[in-house]
């Protein structure tokens, strides 16, 4: 297989991946800023098009960092990660090429796109490449994560925009918790220590309900929306390994519907 054939299997093994894993959800959120922000369509469409882009250079990233941990662990994609290690140089070619593309686009467009591409490159890449297994700090990147990937859906000029991305990164936190909980067996398998394999199942819970109680009351309190208290809900989700997938879907119901419910506010002009 040439290598430009293998760089575009790769990115689309990414892409389905994350798919069925029900991981885009950040692409809807960066989409529904720019419409609960108002900013004008073709405006709106430009950034759609480069936020895809950056989203799959940013799991593709992750899955390049991933290779041998991938490998070694029995609830990963083995054939994904095995073709990726066998076209190292494809994928890096892929890597460099997305990058390139991403860079030009949002020189050519303004510059906070070109903030949200070194934003994104330098915590992705530090988090995929070293702090992914360093306990706590991963949820602390993921935190990082979610605002700067909500970064192209924001208006240019607009404190209020930085507001409510916090809310995104509150949520990518407690996302993380949920992804390390169902990775642990696996993981501990691996003898990778990550906050799930450190903290204990039992404690990793916990600390879930500690971001959805701090999710909860910075949205109330601090953005200004008494939404924020039917994130509270959440604490009633079990979260184990076992079910770990059922939680995910409830809190991505959950949190989806008080995002959404946000941004109604902000579009109406009722948050300030």
């Amino acid at each position: 297989m040439s290598p430009l054939r293998a760089a575009f299997v790769i990115a689309g093994q990414a892409a389905l991946y994350r798919i069925r894993k029900r991981e885009a959800n950040n692409l809807v959120s960066t989409v529904s800023l720019m419409v609960a922000f108002q900013l004008p369509l073709g405006d709106m469409l430009y950034r759609t098009v480069w936020a895809v882009l950056l989203n799959l250079y940013i799991y593709l990233m992750n899955d390049y960092c991933d290779i041998e941990r991938d490998l070694g662990s029995p609830q990963k994609d083995h054939a994904k990660a095995r073709f990726m290690a066998d076209n190292r140089h494809a994928a890096r070619g892929a890597l460099l090429g997305m990058g390139a593309i991403l860079l030009v686009g949002a020189m050519a467009h303004s510059p906070l796109l070109a903030m949200a591409f070194v934003a994104n490159t330098v915590v992705v890449w530090c988090y995929s490449a070293w702090f992914k297994q360093v306990p706590i700090l991963d949820v602390v990147l993921m935190f990082i994560c979610g605002i700067t990937i909500s970064l192209p859906g924001l208006p240019e000029h607009d404190p209020l925009g930085l507001k409510v991305a916090a809310i995104l990164g509150l949520i990518c936190a407690s996302f993380e918790v949920i992804q390390v909980m169902r990775d642990e067996p696996g993981d501990r398998a691996a003898g990778v220590t990550t906050t799930a394999v450190l903290l204990g199942r039992r404690f990793t819970a916990w600390l879930f309900k500690a971001i959805v109680v701090a999710a909860a009351a910075y949205v109330s309190l601090w953005v200004g929306s008494l939404l924020g208290v039917i994130l509270l809900a959440a604490l009633l989700f079990p979260l184990t390994p076992e079910r770990a997938d059922r939680t995910w879907d409830l809190c991505r119901v959950l949190f989806g519907a008080v995002w959404f419910g946000v941004l109604v506010q902000v579009y109406l002009g009722s948050i300030a």
